[in-house]
């Protein structure tokens, strides 16, 4: 009889233990999250705010009159942000929306300020997140505003989720104490010792515990929320960061000439011919990144399949040179085509290695102004070699080992004038990887690049 009373009370101790630790670790990572995402939110926000305001000032700086005043007015008008401008003397010439105090008390008064600058960040306190640029140097300041009432709004909405998800876990937590028996004891050390881990930031955990009984599911239970914490965590950072960024750039661009267009607002047929092709360009820009992230997202979920067949990589490389040889004669650039014709044939996905060939190759001609673009394959030992080789501008020695990082690109300012997404390579080199081959870079700056592609040939 006391031996069993032992036991029960070592079981009810070890359950209020894993309970205390459960709700602690859960509150923390609550308030962990909570914490991340408000910061997080704010730099996302603050971040746009200065990019597109450095956009409308590059503007205003290259044509700065009253025609691009009220365009770049008219682009802010409709959506969350406001723009408002002022002169060399600080005075209000231009704002999409009508400025209300809070906005005239942020006006700087001695008309310096660095090239880019938040100039007040505190959402609880302001009316807004408030971002300055200069424009030009004696042209005078271009101020982007956020209201703080959309982050009030959203930080409202996850107090309450965190709130009723906290006293969720209370609830389950209250309800495993009361049917904590001997069997339990070994099961709760072990999700007590996986919990710690997740606290550690380790979140995901195998919790081997075998049955189908509420200590079995409670252990598949915190397995599943390491695992949603982790992919939540990753998809933060990747896509938020990323992609949301990505996204918003050519439809800002859309959107923005779409309503000039629509609206008549230009002054002859070139103007509106300019702001179509604008149009079109971020649109094929936009088109051309979901399609990476599609491909991308596959490769992420494991259901990047090759469908593989005999091939003559010879041929695939010549339909691409063709596809590619317009684009090229357009830049005054010449592709040779050196491809060896009587090369072993191989399994691969002609597909897929058409799209290798193909980003390999365009990158080529975005990044040459000049010169020439040589295609060449050859046999060495067991391997098919293939090398892309341009007269272009190069990268940098330090860029090297993280061009095939997903959404890394050498200079986003060179990006904005040729597009792309910063998936190109990263595909390549899933791609070659998964037809069991290697891809090197050999590049020097001013002088171009090598793309050295290895597959096996049988």
């Amino acid at each position: 009889m006391k031996f069993t009373q032992r036991i029960n009370r070592v079981s009810l101790k070890l359950g209020l233990l894993f309970s205390s630790v459960f709700l602690a670790l859960i509150f923390i990572l609550e308030m962990v999250l909570y914490g991340v995402f408000t910061n997080i939110f704010v730099d996302y926000v603050t971040q746009d705010l200065l990019a597109r305001g450095n956009n409308h000032a590059k503007i205003l700086e290259a044509n700065y009159n009253q025609s691009t005043i009220d365009h770049v007015v008219t682009m802010e008008k409709g959506s969350r942000t406001a723009v408002l401008i002022t002169d060399a003397k600080n005075q209000i010439i231009a704002s999409s929306v009508k400025p209300d105090q809070d906005m005239k008390s942020h006006i700087l008064e001695n008309g310096t300020v660095k090239k880019n600058e938040v100039i007040e960040k505190d959402w609880n306190e302001h009316d807004y997140l408030i971002a300055v640029i200069s424009i030009g140097k004696n042209n005078g300041h271009l101020y982007m505003y956020y209201p703080s009432k959309i982050i009030k709004e959203i930080v409202l909405v996850l107090k309450i989720l965190i709130f009723f998800t906290f006293i969720g876990t209370i609830l389950l937590s209250f309800g495993l104490i009361g049917i904590l028996s001997q069997k339990l004891t070994r099961p709760l050390l072990i999700m007590k010792d996986a919990t710690k881990r997740m606290a550690k930031g380790e979140y995901e955990q195998t919790i081997l515990i075998k049955g189908n009984d509420e200590v079995a599911q409670l252990a598949k239970s915190i397995q599943s929320l390491g695992e949603q914490l982790q992919e939540y965590e990753d998809t933060r950072n990747d896509f938020l960061a990323d992609v949301s960024h990505e996204l918003r750039t050519p439809l800002t661009y859309i959107k923005g000439y779409s309503d000039i267009v629509s609206k008549g607002m230009y002054k002859t047929s070139e103007e509106q011919a300019e702001y179509i092709s604008i149009i079109n360009k971020e649109a094929n820009r936009l088109s051309f990144l979901l399609n990476d992230l599609f491909e991308m997202s596959k490769l992420q979920v494991g259901k990047f399949e090759l469908k593989r067949e005999k091939a003559d990589v010879h041929i695939i490389i010549e339909k691409v040179i063709n596809n590619l040889i317009p684009a090229a004669l357009e830049k005054g650039i010449v592709i040779k085509d050196e491809t060896a014709i009587h090369l072993p044939e191989m399994y691969m996905d002609v597909q897929r290695m058409e799209q290798v060939f193909y980003n390999l190759i365009e990158n080529a001609i975005k990044y040459t102004d000049k010169g020439e673009i040589t295609v060449k394959s050859y046999q060495q030992k067991e391997m098919i070699v293939i090398e892309i080789k341009d007269t272009g501008i190069g990268i940098p020695s330090q860029d090297i080992p993280k061009i095939w990082d997903r959404f890394y690109r050498v200079d986003k300012s060179r990006t904005r004038k040729t597009g792309g997404s910063g998936l190109g390579l990263f595909l390549v080199k899933q791609i070659v990887e998964g037809h069991g081959g290697r891809i090197f870079v050999n590049s020097v700056e001013d002088v171009g690049s090598i793309f050295s592609i290895y597959l096996k040939s049988n």
